[in-house]
């Protein structure tokens, strides 16, 4: 059998008891992103809408035209698998979307992730964005994915876990002494940024909403879009356009405090990291937040 033509599989690390989407199709994909992209049209601008399978749910302005659309990934990792394309334009960085196409994608994030959980067998999504090459992504133009998954993640299993030993939530704590350390990017109505404390990586920046009890499917699209568009500039701006990967931590159902959490590309992940699963950061939570402090100022 040509195993890069089998269908994705779940197997199970016998070692750690974590899952493994296996997705030997993904091979297959062209790459339009780093020193080896093709030279082929863009499959996520508006008007190459054949390039990619068919949309299953749009976000559209008053004629018609999509700011933001969904559609099956067509080399998927498993078979809830699904691509948000954000913005009709074709830019390489979210900070570049203008406020209407990234309200757009938010409200679509909300839309599949309500109605992939909703399918048989699906426990949790997992919303996750890759920008730039050394993060992994093999489309430039400004996307996210959302896989629906039989059980948790473990990192959000293990957070779950340890967050039920203490006396009080740490995202609520960590919001209220942000500003105190110097740790505050920005806030809107009802979300804020911030550096967390500790960081595992460099510039480790997070986004949640102020309330322990929000949920993410009913949450403020307005005020979620400012502190998108906010994080996004800032990153952009103050770390010089990294590549990064960020991604949505949540428990559907219960009264977890759901956040983002974006990691730069400015580093990299060595033996402790990836062998250890422990980190060494020189970059302190309050320099980060200076830095990018200082990008979303000169915007």
């Amino acid at each position: 059998m040509n195993d890069a033509a089998s269908g994705p599989r779940l197997l199970v690390d016998p070692t750690t008891g974590r899952p493994i989407l296996m997705a030997p199709q993904r091979q297959q994909r062209p790459m339009h992103t780093g020193a080896h992209k093709v030279a082929r049209p863009c499959p996520f601008c508006r008007g190459n809408e054949h390039e990619t399978p068919p949309t299953t749910d749009s976000i559209t302005d008053c004629e018609g035209a999509w700011f933001a659309r969904s559609f099956t990934n067509k080399y998927p990792a498993n078979e809830h698998h699904e691509v948000i394309a954000e913005g009709p334009a074709h830019h390489d960085q979210p900070g570049d979307l203008d406020s209407a196409s990234l309200r757009a994608a938010i409200e679509l994030w909300q839309l599949r992730v309500r109605s992939i959980e909703e399918r048989p067998g699906v426990a949790c999504t997992y919303l996750f964005k890759n920008v730039g090459a050394l993060a992994g992504a093999s489309i430039e133009h400004n996307h996210s994915q959302i896989l629906g998954l039989a059980a948790l993640p473990p990192r959000v299993e293990l957070e779950r876990a340890q967050t039920s030993t203490l006396a009080r939530c740490p995202w609520c704590a960590t919001i209220a002494t942000a500003e105190r350390d110097g740790r505050l990017v920005f806030a809107s109505r009802d979300h804020v940024v911030l550096t967390p404390d500790p960081p595992k990586l460099p510039h480790e920046t997070w986004l949640l909403p102020r309330a322990c009890d929000d949920d993410f499917l009913e949450t403020d699209a307005d005020s979620l879009a400012a502190a998108m568009h906010a994080l996004f500039t800032a990153v952009a701006r103050g770390l010089h356009r990294p590549a990064f990967n960020m991604w949505l931590h949540r428990v559907p159902g219960e009264c977890f405090h759901w956040h983002f959490e974006l990691q730069p590309r400015t580093g990299q992940m060595a033996g402790l990291e990836l062998g250890g699963d422990m980190y060494i950061n020189s970059y302190p939570a309050a320099a980060s937040a200076e830095k990018l402090r200082n990008g979303l100022s000169a915007s």
